[in-house]
């Protein structure tokens, strides 16, 4: 029985050290036949220098529309003053309206700058690489969000 109450408070400490974050975001996707800038929101979970965040992009186009919700990955690498420095991967999927669906891995890097204790602004950097069918969505993004910490 002590094993479980010992287990059981250790789970706690670890969820209550925990941070839990949501954001609005703003992205410039390069990859395909152009530019294209879209909106998006993320909700995020960091625990030292571990990061998971969950996100959702809608992009309006010509003849592209498309949903893209991913989950990425974060490991803070360096402290350079108050900005944190991540690497990052993960994958999407993109549900395009016009074209076949499918997935894609995604590779870069972050930086977040706390403006308050709970409000950091965030630039992201990323390259995606997608399934055949989703191929021509493969390239550069680069992400610029509000987080708030909870």
């Amino acid at each position: 029985m002590k094993k479980i109450a010992i287990a059981s408070l250790l789970a706690l400490m670890a969820v209550s050290a925990s941070a839990l974050e949501v954001g609005v975001t703003t992205t410039s996707d390069y990859s395909g036949d152009g530019k294209r800038a879209v909106g998006g929101v993320t909700i995020g979970h960091s625990y030292g220098k571990l990061s998971a965040t969950a996100g959702f992009e809608r992009f309006n186009s010509e003849g592209t529309d498309r949903d893209r919700y991913s989950l990425v990955g974060g490991y803070e690498v360096a402290k350079v003053g108050p900005a944190t420095v991540a690497v990052k991967t993960g994958v999407a999927y993109l549900n395009n309206q016009t074209i076949a669906n499918g997935y894609a891995l995604t590779v870069g890097a972050g930086v977040s700058v706390p403006v308050t204790k709970q409000v950091s602004l965030n630039v992201d950097v990323a390259r995606q690489y997608g399934q055949e069918r989703v191929s021509q969505f493969d390239g550069n993004r680069v992400t610029a969000g509000v987080s708030y910490r909870f």
